[in-house]
């Protein structure tokens, strides 16, 4: 079952009471729904990176775990006797093993600080929204409970009209205290209705206007701590390279990796006959 939208316009209001629902009112309403799925929808988004970023720490820490148990890295490290490395497999591993901790307590940092500089931001702003979007139901149950008693109003007018009946004394003064009841109840309703709606049309400008102040800064400091976690990244990765002797030429290592890829296509792990 689909839930009440409190954005959704109600057409028949307008037609009933015309002006009451403004243009200007209308356009505030939009841009606070567009506010609120746009800070739904980055928190979202913002969580699905954070696990993103989390599960390739914790992958890359569980690969070389595995590694660093493998029987056939402990065999190959006490049977080489190549001269043209500089290490074996087992230190290349344990460097790498250090840089990959490095990231991981990175990533969690950089977690930590989107959590609070983003998503605890947006959880606010978008329960300071809900505060707001009770204020629009409000607006809207006066809205109706005006309407209601308007067209109450005017059938009750619509049918004392049209009556070919004569009434007598007693008749007319109680049509009439009728009337002047519903007449004051749609009185209260209108200046119920014009309260809120007029509370709402001077606070969501103002709500608009400042959502820059808001988020600017928590976007601000979101950014500046991404791109702490890419240079450390990229600082981890150098330091590794240069433990591992890799060449800061890319084009040079690929072609190196491809030659080597090359020559284990080349070997058989099954014996000629």
């Amino acid at each position: 079952m689909s839930s009440w939208n409190p954005f959704t316009r109600n057409t028949t209001s307008r037609k009933s009471i015309g002006v009451i629902a403004t243009r200007d009112y209308d356009r505030e309403t939009r841009r606070l729904e567009s506010l609120e799925e746009s800070s739904k929808s980055l928190t979202r988004d913002l969580i699905k990176q954070d696990k993103s970023f989390d599960d390739f720490a914790r992958g890359q820490l569980k690969l070389l775990h595995d590694l660093s148990g493998s029987a056939f890295i402990n065999h190959y490290d006490q049977q080489q006797t190549s001269t043209t490395l500089t290490t074996n497999i087992s230190q290349l591993i344990n460097d790498w093993k250090t840089t990959a901790q490095h990231i991981s307590e990175q990533t969690s940092l950089l977690n930590e600080i989107t959590s609070k500089t983003i998503i605890d931001s947006s959880k606010r702003l978008t329960l300071a929204l809900a505060n707001v979007t009770n204020a629009i139901k409000k607006r809207e149950q006066s809205l109706n409970d005006y309407i209601k008693i308007q067209h109450k109003l005017d059938k009750m007018n619509e049918k004392l009209g049209s009556s070919t009946t004569t009434l007598t004394a007693a008749a007319n003064t109680a049509n009439n205290n009728k009337l002047e009841q519903i007449r004051k109840q749609l009185n209260e309703a209108k200046q119920q209705y014009e309260l809120k709606n007029q509370i709402l049309n001077n606070e969501l400008p103002i709500l608009h206007e400042q959502r820059a102040a808001f988020v600017y800064p928590c976007l601000e400091a979101f950014i500046e701590a991404q791109a702490h976690y890419c240079d450390q990244l990229e600082v981890a990765y150098r330091n590794l390279m240069g433990q591992a002797d890799v060449g800061a030429n890319s084009t040079a290592t690929l072609d190196e990796i491809n030659a080597k890829l090359a020559n284990i296509k080349s070997l058989s792990i099954v014996a000629s006959d």
